[in-house]
């Protein structure tokens, strides 16, 4: 008999429920680009709206749309379906990181004028992809580590919130020069695809292991929580 495509692909990548948890991890630090819009919305603003004496008021409601795309569930909705599971979600949210960045890409690196309209989407575009990878490593842990969802989940999110201080050193790092703007948009929309494209077929569901202690869950949790704590302290 054939190997099915789970078979096969649990071949090519030999996971634990350890290993998705790492994964997930590191996919959430491609969903919290969220937190760091204002690192680069004042020199984005005579790029996007030259001469616009609202311009800042502008700047704000596209905020607001990558926020709002954060916010809306639909990736739930793909997470559950029948197509649908954490690859086709990660591959969803690199689809729609890739188009909003890439295309406010060039708009301002271009001097291409697009309407608000056009801006306001290319904006909910990345947000919304921004929560793609936050269902696919929340749900999926969560699946895989019934006996200590908390836990998980607390470790998980962590990682959603200090890609905001990492993103941050990047931006600092590398970007910091007043036209460099639209070079850290490029560098978001591609560095956040691949590296989820690279972690999709890690971050799969599992079936528990027996007895439900067998791999030492407290002192792996410690020893992540360590870690970032660490990290919050280093960042």
């Amino acid at each position: 008999l054939g190997k099915g495509p789970t078979s096969a692909m649990s071949s090519l990548f030999p996971t634990s429920r350890w290993s998705v948890l790492v994964a997930s991890m590191l996919l959430e630090l491609c969903g919290g680009s969220v937190y760091i819009t204002n690192l680069y919305l004042a020199a984005l603003r005579p790029r996007l709206f030259p001469g616009a004496a609202d311009g800042e008021a502008l700047m704000e409601y596209l905020v607001f749309a990558s926020n709002l795309g954060n916010w809306v569930p639909l990736a739930g909705f793909l997470y559950d379906a029948r197509r649908g599971g954490p690859r086709t979600v990660v591959f969803a949210g690199a689809a729609l990181t890739l188009l909003g960045y890439g295309g406010l890409w060039l708009c301002s690196a271009f001097d291409v004028h697009a309407n608000f309209a056009v801006l306001w989407l290319l904006w909910f575009l990345w947000g919304h992809g921004s929560g793609y990878f936050d269902c696919a490593a929340i749900a999926t842990c969560s699946a895989n580590f019934r006996e200590s969802r908390g836990l998980v989940l607390g470790l998980t999110k962590s990682f959603y919130g200090l890609s905001g201080s990492l993103l941050t050193q990047v931006f600092l790092a590398f970007f910091a020069a007043p036209d460099a703007a639209p070079a850290f948009l490029l560098f978001l929309g591609v560095a956040l695809c691949l590296l989820a494209l690279a972690l999709a077929p890690l971050v799969r569901r599992l079936a528990p292991p027996r007895p439900l202690d067998a791999d030492s869950p407290s002192r792996r949790f410690a020893r992540g929580y360590a870690l970032v704590g660490a990290l919050a302290v280093a960042m």
